[in-house]
């Protein structure tokens, strides 16, 4: 089998739609206001205006409307027994995200004319490779 990574292979993420048309205009705020949101952060509660996964906040004291994709993810779980590809869902809207989780053994030295040493996934058989070479 080839020689794989160990390193989770993780789904990107979009960036965070812009809120719904139907969420209300903010009012307009003073300089002062806008000032202070810059300095200190904007105030406000999230909420999620539908069954997406995007929060909405309208800052307390400016107005502006921020927003953000935030998922409620379940944990993830292999596909198959002999394989090492996970998945998990978002609760809340159904979003899919995977990635590769391998479960290696110990390391052992690939023979005794070689200073590679190799491990093997328990899982899937995947097997990787220490280097340098065979010595000569």
């Amino acid at each position: 089998m080839p020689a794989t990574s160990d390193r989770p292979a993780w789904a990107i993420n979009p960036p965070a739609p812009p809120p719904p048309a139907d969420v209300p205009l903010p009012p307009k705020a003073g300089g002062l206001a806008r000032t202070h949101c810059r300095l200190t952060g904007h105030t406000g509660d999230w909420t999620y205006p539908d069954g997406r996964c995007v929060r909405i906040r309208m800052c307390q004291r400016c107005g502006e409307i921020t927003s953000k994709q935030e998922h409620t993810w379940s944990p993830f779980e292999y596909v198959a027994a002999a394989r090492c590809e996970q998945e998990r869902q978002c609760d809340r809207c159904g979003a899919a995200e995977s990635r590769v989780q391998h479960s290696f053994g110990p390391w052992r030295y690939a023979s005794e004319h070689d200073s590679r040493q190799s491990t093997t996934c328990r899982r899937c058989g995947a097997e990787t490779f220490t280097r340098p070479g065979p010595l000569w």
